[in-house]
């Protein structure tokens, strides 16, 4: 009998999994991400064998116990607390099969650096099984870091780039392209101008953030070919796990975090966990400062053996005196004031509130198969009052100054229904997942105008001296209004199949047809519609988005794979001289690359080429003022290189190269600009933490590495210059900076670190955004202490 040792992992005693059959080593390798153990020298016992998944809580003995039924392998435990993996008696002849070792770790399972992600699938896969290039900013990184926000964490996410609107409200792209798709849970929410995707959401309430590269409308129906963005929620733990920190840093910032969680009753049939997250912070120019406060609560029921129930609701606030961008010189060079530099008035104002409340339930069914509902609601308020400036003449300090008031309200409802699951043809088995989903937005914003008679007009574009805050006015009240209700119902089928044509190449094939409809309606009132806005019926009648991927298994170590996926985006708004809506923007991708797994599975890597496509991008009627075609190109490829995990024991690491090589096919009217201003052609990230060896264990020093080319805005029409026969570019230097963190285990319920941003106060800027306000710099040096307990 060949017997292979192992010793136990200090993971949770039980925990639940939901693993789906297939190849024996790809089984193991999800298994040992979400168990917090990894197997050493797997590959023969592995090969030809195949698990039948693992479904429910057990422990590691009983998990590994059920992975290996019907493999001829069995898992023994022993006294000392180790496991052996034995050959049954049918191998029990067979004395060449080697040893394997499964080694534990310290890691609970939501802090490994490489777990399955559900990000454009609905069950949990490796890196391996996805023929895109897919990142997750782990738990692990986020507490390492101190993440405080999604913006944070898309700062350390390998090829994203964060462009800044205006505060509160931020832009995401990855290869040329924004990320317009963003997920919680994997349930899509529609994009909308309130800024659900800002930057202020905070990360409290989320274990992992997850990124898609790439278009992939299968399961989203229309969005951006930059990717999609997947939040995972924290889930109520099977055992009680409690956590409190507290951080105090440069700029007044204050935060205090609590997190706890556990069994409701003595089955652990029904669990709870709740979090709550205070953070206050003042911003880099004078008198600015942000106040953000989240609660996040969830519960699960095993209300059978095989049903499960979940509910939860998440509230945000955020509120305080942002600043809007600089404003751009007319001459198309840059502001040159300093970082601390307020230009606005002191009235200045922002606030933001979310409310997001789910529901799922999961039902296992015969055969392997599984069914899940789900349920998402969010209620996003804002409300912005502010001053600043469109343009300045660096000659005679001139500047255009205006105000803005506004409020938007958008409410969305997003159901999802879907089974996946196992099925057997040829000999061989394959797995299947078929679903609907249905998503309804409402979005009412509210415009606030100065009135006409005070002497300004609508827009209360103002020519006054750079700092003169009298330009500025708040009288709005009683002044008219422009107002829209905009309302859009999706509808979509989707299904994919992963089919197992031979041990080592597996084939992807799925696709999605959806169904949308929109509405823009303005006030009736005149008073509250000052521009004569009309009301527009938009549709798009079963549109088809396909994928299709191939994997090929080179060994245990390597897998290549090539792949092709669409996406469309309605381009509501922009009507031909017939009264139809143009063709939607429709884009996408070809990706070839390769994945690889090193050190028993703890370092992982890809390498890929990428070439994006897009069309249909709405362009100016030539002949007919005020209508558009659709007749506009674009295109981007290059290579993404990444490493994440672990190269010894003690030393993580997670690095992304990303070359992006952009041509834009014609002059976009709706940007005013040329293509993908946010993106460089060059982008590395790094992130390594070591823990020191010997006397030294408590201590773990880290940092991380930003880099990236210079940037550019292409004014083709002469809207900073003030005249359409002038043009020119604004251009954003390349630049780097260097993150810095040390931390120290107190003792093994209490720990400190503190961290440096900008270590060499490096000034930059960050974004470059099309007309108004629209530079942004990014952050000077910072400084933040932690204290962390958990039990």
């Amino acid at each position: 009998m060949t017997v292979a040792h192992a010793q136990t992992a200090a993971a949770p005693a039980m925990q639940r999994y939901d693993i789906a059959a297939g190849p024996l080593s790809q089984v193991l390798t999800t298994f040992s991400s979400q168990a917090g153990i990894y197997v050493v020298g797997a590959t023969d016992l592995a090969k030809g064998k195949a698990s039948p998944g693992l479904h429910g809580t057990y422990s590691v003995n009983g998990a590994l116990h059920a992975l290996l039924a019907g493999t001829s392998l069995a898992a023994v435990a022993h006294d000392d607390g180790s496991w052996s993996l034995e050959a049954t008696s049918d191998n029990a002849g067979d004395s060449t099969l080697p040893a394997v070792k499964v080694t534990g770790t310290t890691e609970r399972p939501t802090q490994s650096l490489n777990p399955p992600t559900t990000v454009g699938s609905k069950e949990a896969l490796t890196a391996r099984e996805i023929p895109q290039t897919v990142s997750v900013i782990s738990q692990q990184q986020i507490q390492a870091l101190n993440l405080q926000t999604v913006d944070d964490a898309m700062k350390y996410a390998p090829g994203v780039t964060t462009e800044v609107n205006q505060p509160g409200f931020a832009s995401y792209y990855s290869r040329g392209f924004p990320i317009s798709t963003i997920q919680f849970d994997g349930v899509p929410t529609g994009v909308v101008t309130s800024g659900i995707s800002g930057p202020t959401e905070g990360l409290a309430a989320y274990d992992r953030v997850e990124v898609l590269y790439g278009p992939s409308g299968i399961l989203n129906g229309f969005g951006g070919e930059g990717g999609i963005l997947n939040l995972v929620r924290k889930r109520a733990p099977s055992q009680f796990e409690a956590s409190a920190q507290i951080s105090a840093g440069t700029y007044s910032t204050g935060d205090v975090q609590a997190d706890v969680g556990g069994p409701l009753n003595q089955a652990g049939t029904l669990r709870g966990r709740f979090v709550v997250d205070e953070r206050y912070e003042h911003q880099m120019q004078d008198t600015t400062w942000q106040r953000n406060q989240q609660f996040y609560g969830t519960l699960e029921a095993d209300v059978t053996p095989t049903t499960q129930v979940r509910v939860g609701v998440s509230y945000t606030d955020i509120y305080g005196k942002p600043m809007y961008g600089l404003p751009n010189n007319t001459d198309y060079t840059n502001l040159k004031v300093s970082r601390s530099t307020f230009i606005g008035p002191d009235w200045n104002w922002f606030s933001n509130q979310r409310t997001n409340a789910f529901a799922e339930v999961e039902q296992k069914l015969a055969a392997d198969w599984t069914a899940k509902l789900s349920y998402n609601f969010m209620r996003t308020t804002t409300d912005v009052l502010t001053g600043a400036i469109i343009t300045n003449d660096p000659t005679t300090n001139l500047a255009n100054h205006y105000s803005l008031n506004t409020a938007d309200t958008n409410t969305q409802n997003a159901l999802d229904l879907y089974a996946t699951g196992p099925f057997t043809l040829f000999g061989r088995t394959h797995h299947l997942t078929v679903g609907a989903s249905y998503l309804h937005t409402n979005d009412v914003t509210n415009q606030y105008l100065i009135n006409p008679a005070t002497g300004l007009d609508f827009e209360g574009d103002i020519t006054a001296p750079l700092y003169d805050n009298s330009a500025y006015s708040n009288a709005f009240a009683g002044g008219p209004q422009n107002d829209v209700k905009a309302t859009s119902t999706q509808y979509g089928i989707y299904g994919n199949a992963r089919f197992s044509l031979a041990d080592p190449l597996t084939l992807v094939v799925g696709g999605r047809v959806t169904w949308w409809n929109g509405d823009s309606v303005p006030s009736s009132d005149p008073n509250n519609n000052f521009f004569g806005n009309t009301a527009t019926h938009d549709h798009v009648s079963a549109k088809f988005s396909p994928t299709v991927g191939l994997l090929y298994d080179l060994n245990e170590r390597h897998t290549l794979y090539a792949s092709y996926a669409s996406i469309f985006q309605p381009q509501a708004g922009n009507e031909t001289v017939s009264g139809e809506v143009i063709k939607p923007l429709e884009g996408y991708q070809f990706e070839i690359g390769e994945k690889g797994e090193y050190l028993g599975g703890l370092l992982s890597t890809n390498v890929a080429l990428f070439h994006i496509r897009e069309k249909n991008r709405a362009m100016a009627d030539p002949v007919n003022q005020g209508f558009y075609v659709a007749q506009g190109q674009a295109q981007s490829q290059g290579v993404d290189l990444r490493a994440t995990g672990r190269i010894t024991q003690n030393w993580k690491i997670g690095a992304g190269y990303t070359y992006t090589n952009w041509r834009n096919y014609d002059d976009s009217f709706v940007q005013h600009q040329g293509f993908s201003v946010v993106t460089p052609k060059h982008l590395f990230k790094l992130w390594t933490s070591y823990n020191l060896p010997g006397q030294f264990y408590r201590w773990t020093v880290g940092g991380a590495l930003y880099v990236q080319s210079s940037t550019f805005y292409t004014d083709k029409s002469g809207f900073l210059s003030n005249n359409t026969a002038s043009s020119g570019t604004l251009t954003a230097g390349g630049y780097a900076t260097v993150d810095a963190n040390v931390g120290y285990q107190i003792n093994k319920h209490l720990s400190a670190s503190l961290l440096v941003t900008n270590l060499f106060n490096r000034k930059y800027i960050s974004s470059l955004t099309t007309g108004g306000p629209g530079t942004y710099f990014g952050d000077p040096a910072k400084v933040l202490f932690t204290l962390r307990a958990t039990m």
